[in-house]
């Protein structure tokens, strides 16, 4: 297993669950923080930014190409705020988790009556992921007709992570409140909790922002030279991880959210990795919950334990193993100290 784990083995430039797993943190007080941040951008990566919470305490870090207050791609994270979404929705009366999908989209799964909306902020519906696909990765096909692609695989049972799961749900939520999806996070979730720089960007993302880059992969391996993805757009990946925000705005978010009951009701429960739109992360230092992402070259961490949170982003995907070594060691040392 790589020491970088992606949950649900996607590949680069599309949406993805990331698990770092955190190297050991010895008894000897570690090199500052700011040392280990410059020993990621020589290890190639051209731009680094951290947001630590410590109670009251807040410490910003950026390095490279970037600065503290930059917007950047999230990734998977925008299904922490599609599943927030979802649920105020269900407690407003618009719809109910137990809700199958074929009462609001009846026809868009041959299974429909069988998948609730549960099943799919859980990744419990069996559904293929359409992001294993590499061609489906790299193309401009509209939510719709991935779902139907992946309609066609064979369904696997238990827990598989699958970013089909809320594409399906950023249909139903659109049926269900008959809005368009932006409009929906805009009024239920972005403006609810002060998120004045998070927006929902299915195209090109508009106003300056920190560009992902990309590389190649050869034998699962990134090789190649940098190529900057501003001019591609993230509609395959919509509902799934179309979002972009700031990390002051991410650590306001889950701050807000994990201390609220609606985020205790979306946490992992006993041994689970996900819950609904939440997942948990093992760390050298103690089990983490938040919910991390991959899109066009960006990679982005939120870890939170108690009132302590870590916003983590970079720049490149996907990273050579020094790469992974180096931005492991900056996470490491700023959670676990």
């Amino acid at each position: 297993m790589r020491r970088l784990w992606v949950g649900a083995l996607l590949a680069a430039a599309v949406v993805v669950v990331v698990v770092v797993v955190a190297s050991r943190v010895g008894d000897e007080p570690g090199p500052p923080l700011e040392a280990v941040a410059d020993e990621v951008v020589a290890a190639g990566v051209p731009g680094v930014l951290l947001r630590l919470r410590d109670g009251d305490d807040v410490r910003e870090l950026a390095v490279g190409t970037a600065s503290v207050g930059d917007r950047f791609r999230v990734g998977s994270v925008t299904k922490t705020f599609v599943a927030v979404l979802t649920l105020r929705l269900a407690e407003a009366g618009a719809l109910s988790l137990g809700d199958a999908v074929s009462l609001h989209l009846p026809g868009l799964l041959r299974d429909g009556g069988d998948v609730t909306v549960r099943d799919l902020l859980g990744h419990t519906s069996g559904l293929f992921d359409y992001t294993s696909v590499p061609e489906l990765q790299d193309g401009d096909l509209a939510p719709r007709a991935l779902v139907e692609l992946a309609d066609r695989k064979d369904r696997v049972p238990g827990y598989a992570y699958s970013s089909t799961n809320y594409l399906i749900l950023g249909l139903l939520l659109e049926a269900a409140a008959g809005a368009p999806l932006e409009r929906l996070l805009r009024r239920h979730v972005f403006a609810p909790f002060a998120l004045g720089d998070t927006t929902f960007e299915p195209g090109r993302v508009r106003g300056a922002y920190l560009h992902g880059h990309e590389r190649a992969l050869r034998d699962g391996v990134a090789t190649g030279r940098y190529r900057d993805t501003d001019a591609r757009s993230a509609r395959s990946a919509w509902a799934a991880g179309a979002a972009v925000s700031t990390a002051a705005d991410l650590d306001r978010f889950f701050t807000a959210l994990l201390a609220s009951d609606l985020g205790r009701r979306m946490e992992p429960r006993g041994d689970a990795r996900y819950g609904l739109g939440l997942a948990r992360f093992e760390t050298e230092c103690g089990p983490v919950v938040g919910h991390t992402g991959n899109l066009l070259g960006m990679l982005s961490v939120v870890w939170v334990r108690g009132d302590r949170v870590l916003v983590g982003a970079a720049n490149v995907y996907p990273l050579t193993p020094a790469q992974e070594t180096a931005f492991q060691a900056l996470l490491t040392r700023a959670f676990c100290g």
